[in-house]
């Protein structure tokens, strides 16, 4: 049982450090290519911490659905951040 209790703990930490990036990337092209990356590893809560980060909400669903819905944000947000550089 340590074992697992460690793997657990070190997966939890790369989560964590995952946020991290996300929460820290500069622009919505850095959001969009941490969010991708840490497919394998999302769950509602850290959605829902992104999601808060960038002020908009996530709704309800399948972890997928949720995944797709944030990608869309980030993009469309992305969309607007270029329109306003020119």
């Amino acid at each position: 049982m340590g074992d697992n209790t460690a793997s657990q703990e070190n997966e939890e930490e790369q989560v964590n450090a995952g946020l991290l990036r996300f929460l820290d990337a500069d622009t919505y092209e850095e959001k969009l290519d941490i969010l991708i990356e840490l497919r394998p590893e999302l769950d509602d809560g850290m959605i829902d911490n992104m999601a808060v980060s960038m002020d908009i909400v996530i709704p309800d669903g399948d972890i997928e659905a949720r995944f797709e819905n944030l990608k869309y944000a980030i993009r469309t947000k992305q969309k607007y951040e270029m329109t306003r550089r020119r």
